[in-house]
């Protein structure tokens, strides 16, 4: 039962399985200092999404650590892109 848990709480386990329910437009920032997550692990994510042909915005902040958040407005513009409203 622990490795089941442990399954559900890794996003590479629900990729895999090729949801065809699941989002199809990523938004996907990690900062290079980030202490949290392997920068790995986040290109990992992101290449398999657009692998799947999913739309994948990933993009690492130089020296940035964990929760960075220096595009916020161009996050809005692509929500408005994928959502098709506009302020």
């Amino acid at each position: 039962m622990n490795s089941d848990i442990h399954a559900l709480l890794n996003l590479m386990y629900h990729v895999a399985r090729h949801n065809p329910g699941r989002a199809k437009h990523w938004w996907i920032r990690v900062g290079t200092k980030d202490s949290d997550n392997a920068l790995t692990v986040v290109g990992n994510v992101a290449g398999s999404l657009h692998g799947l042909g999913d739309d994948v915005n990933s993009l690492m902040y130089w020296d940035q650590g964990h929760g960075s958040n220096t595009d916020a407005a161009d996050f809005i513009t692509g929500v408005g892109r994928v959502t098709g409203r506009r302020s």
